[in-house]
């Protein structure tokens, strides 16, 4: 069985995320955007940060995309256990 290189993003929205080093932020409209434009920002604990930042790749419309994309995935059975 492979390893996730990230986080699952069904669910994401609204829950509680364990940063690396210790506390937790809420995925709100706010987080989803600064981890899209500044990916090594607030690290997701338990996961190497290999994400690029796409700051400068999207425009304020794709970006709006994306986070309705993420919102608008269900949780998963095993997003729901975490």
């Amino acid at each position: 069985m492979a390893i996730p290189r990230g986080p699952s993003l069904a669910g994401l929205a609204g829950t509680s995320v364990p940063l690396t080093g210790g506390g937790t932020v809420i995925a709100d409209d706010t987080y989803l955007r600064e981890s899209i434009v500044s990916s090594q920002a607030k690290l997701v604990a338990g996961y190497p940060p290999i994400m690029p930042t796409y700051q400068g790749l999207v425009n304020e419309e794709e970006l709006m995309q994306l986070i309705a994309y993420i919102k608008s995935l269900a949780p998963t059975r095993a997003a729901e256990r975490r």
